[in-house]
């Protein structure tokens, strides 16, 4: 049983601008994202998944130079690319993290894959709702329930937001890795926008490389003790700003960060 992180990456041809490329400590926001999701305990390997259109692009040669894995998938549908990448690969077990998740909790997304397999759902998350800073959310899909959705989803949305097929049905069992909520909910970590490599370079800035590998508990205590560095979500509640967030089914325990005092 073969268990990959798939990120997915694109730049829409705006390489001098494109937050997935954009220099963070001498490497890339895409580099930082596949080293971090490298140390996720139980995954035996990282994809980045980039559309056939940037194939001949500096997105694709970053992935290769950086030693990850490169899969080439359809352009304008995330959900075929994802199903692709995972094909391509004979991934069983899917652990799905965003290209703007600079700062992705290792440890945390080991324990959404572990929920997936405790619980016997049929997809596990931390963002049914989300409990924790934007930014940390992961996936945990079955290649076999993706392969399943990329053949019956129909609507725009659906081919656009790869999970968004699983999350609203009604009869897959869907489990959600609680977090804190509060405070931390409030915190947005995503490098997605100018703002957001704003923030990420300030982190940098501020710890050097240690941010590299700074933990999702000691960033947020950074960022409770300087509120300079805080960013408010603007879509709070929503992992789709088009489509409310559905309930999950199975709410494991409260999983807080361990902040120190």
């Amino acid at each position: 049983m073969t268990t990959a992180v798939i990120v997915q990456a694109q730049t829409g041809f705006q390489t001098d601008t494109s937050p997935v490329l954009a220099d963070l400590g001498g490497r890339t926001v895409l580099n930082r994202v596949l080293d971090r999701c490298a140390s996720i305990p139980g995954v035996d390997s990282v994809i980045c998944s980039i559309p056939e259109t940037e194939l001949e692009t500096s997105l694709a040669l970053e992935v290769l130079r950086a030693g990850y894995c490169l899969s080439v998938g359809p352009a304008g549908d995330a959900l075929a690319n994802l199903s692709h990448a995972a094909r391509d690969y004979h991934v069983d077990t899917v652990v799905r993290v965003s290209a703007e998740a600079a700062f992705v909790d290792a440890q945390l997304a080991g324990r959404v894959l572990e929920l997936l397999h405790d619980s016997r759902a049929d997809f596990a998350t931390n963002a049914m709702p989300t409990g924790y800073p934007r930014g940390l959310e992961v996936e945990v899909i079955p290649a076999v329930l993706l392969h399943k959705a990329h053949d019956v989803a129909s609507s725009d949305e659906e081919r656009a937001d790869p999970t968004l097929w699983m999350r609203q049905h009604a009869y897959l069992q869907k489990a959600n890795l609680r977090g804190p909520g509060g405070a931390l909910e409030a915190l947005d970590w995503r490098v997605s926008s100018a703002d957001g490599i704003r923030f990420a370079r300030a982190i940098f800035d501020e710890l050097g490389e240690g941010a590299a590998a700074v933990s999702a508990a000691e960033l947020a205590a950074l960022c409770l003790r300087r509120p300079d560095l805080q960013r408010p979500v603007e879509h709070a509640g929503e992992v789709n700003p088009v489509v409310p967030l559905q309930a999950a089914d199975i709410e494991s325990a409260i999983e807080a960060l361990r902040i120190a005092a």
